[in-house]
């Protein structure tokens, strides 16, 4: 599933439009959607494949959006869109970092295997556990759910780890969480909800209470490690961790010191 090849240059392609419309995509680019904030939008694929954060879109099918809602459609081959509704922008782009995010998936891909095939007593039992660290809105909610669909079409069961309690991607925010992720994304409504692990911290913000914070991601970390320990399937397959987008001064700190307080934090 590795692709080398280079990303080319941007194109610039800016749209703010109600009317329904169609989109032709070339290969490894992808259409970028900001919903307009009044009414929602529907979008189908009618021609070659196509993905939102890494679950790909069924063909034919129409997906309806939220307002205000920001999301991709990206293409390895081709495709063309339909959308009907209103957009606050639209426009497509040719200049991506998915080849490097599937690689990435790929390399993650070989450890969970090489996980899998190693006796269970072993160290190497414990499939890849990725920390996603960077400032706020620099996109790391969306390569996690990428590297955890693509786990998930693959046949894996990845845990999602949300220390971000300023946004909030398995619960609501002011909590980190956990939860198993056995089926791709879904792009509108999100991560399933069927055995989240929740502690609640109450505020949006670690500043509020760093200590609490701490001691939160100690206990998570330490209640997922007792599960992997009985479950060598979810072992195997590790963890995609998101983090909080505060990453200096005081922030930094709490970051740096999560995975030596958290186990699941340590391999």
């Amino acid at each position: 599933m590795a692709h080398a090849a280079a990303a080319a240059a941007p194109t610039a392609s800016f749209s703010r439009s109600s009317t329904a419309r169609q989109v032709k995509l070339d290969k490894e680019c992808e259409l970028r959607v900001e919903v307009g904030p009044d009414s929602s939008l529907r979008l189908r694929l009618l021609s070659g494949t196509a993905e939102i954060f890494g679950t790909e879109i069924p063909p034919g099918i129409w997906l309806n959006f939220p307002p205000r809602l920001k999301f991709a459609v990206f293409t390895w081959y081709g495709a063309a869109i339909e959308m009907e509704g209103s957009t606050e922008t639209d426009y497509t782009a040719d200049e991506t970092p998915m080849i490097s995010y599937v690689n990435v998936h790929a390399v993650l891909d070989a450890r969970r295997h090489h996980a899998r095939a190693s006796p269970l007593d072993s160290e190497l039992s414990q499939g890849p556990r990725v920390i996603v660290v960077g400032p706020t809105d620099s996109g790391k909610s969306t390569l996690s759910r990428m590297l955890l669909s693509w786990a998930a079409k693959q046949g894996w069961k990845p845990t999602f780890v949300d220390l971000d309690i300023g946004q909030g991607s398995i619960t609501i925010p002011g909590c980190i969480s956990a939860t198993p992720v056995e089926l791709p994304i879904d792009p509108v409504e999100g991560i399933p909800l069927d055995m989240p692990l929740v502690y609640f911290h109450g505020h949006v913000t670690p500043s509020a209470n760093v200590e609490l914070y701490k001691v939160l991601v100690k206990e998570l970390g330490q209640v997922l490690e007792k599960q992997f320990a009985g479950n060598a399937e979810s072992r195997a397959a590790g963890m995609v961790i998101n983090t909080m987008g505060w990453i200096e001064g005081v922030g930094y700190e709490v970051l740096e010191s999560n995975p030596r307080a958290a186990p699941f934090l340590s391999s």
